[in-house]
């Protein structure tokens, strides 16, 4: 009796073992092994924007790069380093913006089936080297892919993006759930042209720059240099911008450089004078009379404190940010 009862014992947890190995390794890429009990998962952390643009870099809400990560469900974790599929392949596809709502589980078949096709007459949705990548420990900054149109002709207005490991050759790998992004619209970068551009205080963190992350990496390098708010970081990069562009590394696009800088620059205090003391502005008319026109140019880029009004040309600001794309 009691050897029976061993054997039932080890026919128990043999049996348990197989439907664990179901589960996590069994099944084809394109099946759904483990039904709803899936352990991996790709996922993004972080949300893009409700309206981003062509031909711009992808990025997150406050300009951070957009992260992905391979997700342990059952131990609540990234998956470990160790494992085989750290550093497994992505690609990301364009998906219907009405579809599913975010968070939301996803399976392989109604992802398929919601890839929204590219046009014979027209080009890939996507281009940038981040369309496939390979994950790196089991997470990736997504930093170089941008639409080449716009979700005008799209039937909603509104897309996703995709995100689903590629399987190899065998298809050994276990099911893991594709990650799908929030919704949001791609618009012509032309129309960005005629968006209101944020102009910073100098007291503000640098974070409120376009492109620089709250708590990221980029504020993390620059906050351990001293360089806090907006006006620390246009004093930094007058002083020396090369110096100043190594700090945040080398993954920071030419494109996102520009972008962030210009903005930095926006500080500059431009004040309109709204009273004008009469002989004050008397004695500048007589003294600027006299003068030749650079002389003049230069008096009025002098700050008067006791007449509560200041100046600064135009001009030195255009020039200067001219500079840059040169």
């Amino acid at each position: 009796f009691q050897v029976r009862e061993e054997v039932d014992a080890q026919l128990k947890a043999h049996s348990v073992d197989v439907e664990e190995g179901k589960k996590v390794g069994g099944g084809g890429g394109g099946g759904e092994s483990g039904g709803t009990n899936e352990n991996l998962r790709l996922r993004l952390t972080n949300k893009i924007p409700s309206i981003i643009y062509t031909s711009n870099d992808i990025e997150a809400e406050n300009g951070e790069e957009l992260r992905v990560e391979l997700f342990d469900v059952v131990n609540d974790r990234i998956i470990d380093v160790t494992h085989p599929l750290s550093s497994a392949w992505i690609e990301i596809v364009v998906l219907d913006g009405e579809l599913f709502d975010h968070g939301e589980a996803i399976n392989h078949l109604d992802f398929d089936t919601s890839v929204v096709a590219q046009r014979p007459e027209e080009g890939p949705w996507l281009v940038g080297d981040d369309k496939r990548f390979r994950l790196q420990n089991g997470v990736y900054s997504i930093t170089n892919l941008s639409f080449t149109r716009n979700t005008f002709r799209s039937r909603t207005k509104k897309i996703r993006l995709g995100l689903r490991i590629i399987y190899d050759s065998n298809n050994n790998y276990p099911t893991i759930r594709p990650a799908v992004s929030n919704s949001f619209r791609v618009m012509d970068h032309r129309s960005q042209l005629n968006k209101k551009h944020h102009t910073p205080r100098g007291e503000d963190e640098v974070w409120r720059l376009k492109g620089i992350g709250r708590n990221g990496k980029y504020q993390k390098r620059l906050t351990s240099r001293g360089i806090l708010n907006v006006e620390a970081f246009v004093k930094a990069y007058q002083k020396d911008s090369r110096s100043l562009r190594k700090l945040l590394g080398n993954r920071l696009s030419d494109r996102k450089w520009k972008t962030m800088v210009e903005q930095a620059l926006q500080y500059v205090p431009i004040t309109i004078p709204t009273f004008h003391p009469p002989n004050v502005q008397q004695e500048n008319l007589e003294q600027n009379a006299g003068m030749d026109q650079n002389e003049a140019v230069f008096n009025q880029n002098i700050y008067a404190s006791n007449g509560n009004y200041e100046f600064q040309d135009q001009t030195v600001l255009d020039n200067f940010q001219d500079s840059l794309f040169i």
